[in-house]
């Protein structure tokens, strides 16, 4: 179904896959806890479905994958021998140097020093948002960081390859799941779980078990990712996470992860939300301004935009449209200014404002093209903001974001 659902709207799949599972509209919105007229004006694209919860909740009452239900494009084409490629990192991911053929030929492990800057450079590609580029640098980056782990299996050398390893599999889950490579993304988050383990480095645990919990967020297990939340932070030392800015970012930004989460869960919890929120609201308080200890975009900055977004899968747009103005993410990464331009844009377009969540859809666009292409909540509001108005650079970005011909 995946090539044609693209060719459908968001309501036409709803409306395919209710009469494929042989339920009527009355049948489903029983299941979804709706009236039967929600249910008919979401399949008559009447009204938008941009909550994360009410997504998934809907995926699984049609027994699909939320990939499907949202029609997501592939990120990344196979073309003229491009390397960016998911079969390029399966391969690195999953093969061990004897069966991996030429990706490990003649391949000699990296220094250890070079692999950290390897390892940094490809999450800067990340957080700027060049996912191309990050797709073609992955499999010999995961090749490296596992042929570092044969080389070095004691000492500080080996403690630092494990490190180096860790954080490599951190990126590449981060990067598959944003592809929508769910199982992919979970094998590389449980290799680097276990090397962050064997390291005995909070910082590195930590953030492995952030990236366990974005993980399973993505798989739509928001009830597993909030417990491994709330044990990841169990484990810790008393008072570890105010040691240093790197523990203050990296216990803030599991926190962040957990509120969205916690938002997301099939009973929305309010109160945990918040006080996930507040925690981190707390580490970045401490740490008193925006940084990027260990690629985490964390402090007050961070804190705002997670709370205008948990606000959105609330259905909060008030709280989320006056929240909107108040955030500001100068000097973050590309990745952290254009998704919170796209939520203010989502709030805007919630709350009427059509002109100003055009301009913020815009603003998104520009700073990562990338990034929007591949994200159905842009390509979505995209798509209902070009029915509201005639304004020709609406219909010029629609024609870019490939949801209109």
């Amino acid at each position: 179904m995946r090539g044609m659902s693209e060719q459908l709207t968001f309501g036409k799949r709803v409306k395919f896959y209710r009469e494929r599972r042989g339920l009527h509209q009355w049948q489903l919105a029983e299941l979804l806890s709706r009236s039967e007229d929600w249910v008919y004006r979401v399949e008559a694209d009447k009204i938008p479905v941009n909550n994360v919860r009410m997504l998934m909740d809907l995926a699984e009452a049609l027994r699909v994958h939320l990939e499907d239900l949202h029609g997501a494009p592939v990120l990344l084409a196979d073309n003229d021998g491009h390397k960016a490629s998911v079969p390029h990192i399966r391969a690195a991911l999953m093969q061990s140097r004897r069966l991996s053929g030429s990706l490990f030929d003649n391949r000699e492990p990296p220094r250890l020093e070079r692999l950290t800057v390897e390892v940094d450079h490809a999450w800067g590609l990340y957080q700027a948002s060049k996912y191309a580029e990050l797709g073609a640098a992955l499999p010999g980056l995961l090749a490296d960081a596992r042929l570092a782990t044969h080389a070095h299996t004691s000492g500080a050398d080996g403690h630092r390859a494990l490190r180096a390893f860790a954080l490599t599999m951190h990126v590449a889950s981060t990067y598959l799941r944003k592809l929508g490579e769910t199982n992919l993304a979970w094998i590389a988050v449980d290799q680097g779980d276990i090397a962050a383990s064997e390291t005995e480095d909070p910082a590195v645990v930590l953030a492995l078990r952030r990236a366990v919990a974005h993980v399973q967020l993505g798989a739509s297990l928001p009830e597993e990712a909030v417990r491994v939340t709330l044990d990841a932070a169990d484990d810790l030392a008393p008072d570890w996470w105010k040691s240093s800015p790197v523990a203050l970012s990296v216990y803030g930004t599991l926190h962040l992860n957990g509120a969205m989460a916690a938002s997301r869960m099939k009973v929305q919890d309010r109160a945990l939300t918040d006080e996930m929120l507040n925690k981190a609201e707390r580490a970045a308080e401490r740490l008193g301004g925006d940084g990027n200890e260990m690629w985490t975009s964390f402090g007050p900055s961070n804190v705002g935009i997670h709370r205008l977004a948990t606000a959105l899968e609330f259905g909060d747009v008030q709280t989320a449209v006056d929240i909107a103005p108040t955030v500001r993410a100068v000097g973050l990464p590309v990745e952290r200014r254009a998704r919170l331009r796209l939520d203010v844009a989502r709030a805007y377009g919630e709350a009427g404002r059509t002109d100003a969540a055009v301009d913020n859809l815009m603003r998104a666009f520009k700073v990562a093209p990338e990034q929007m292409r591949a994200h159905e909540f842009a390509r979505d509001l995209a798509r209902r903001l070009y029915k509201r108005t005639r304004r020709r650079d609406v219909q010029e970005l629609a024609i870019k974001l490939g949801v209109v011909k």
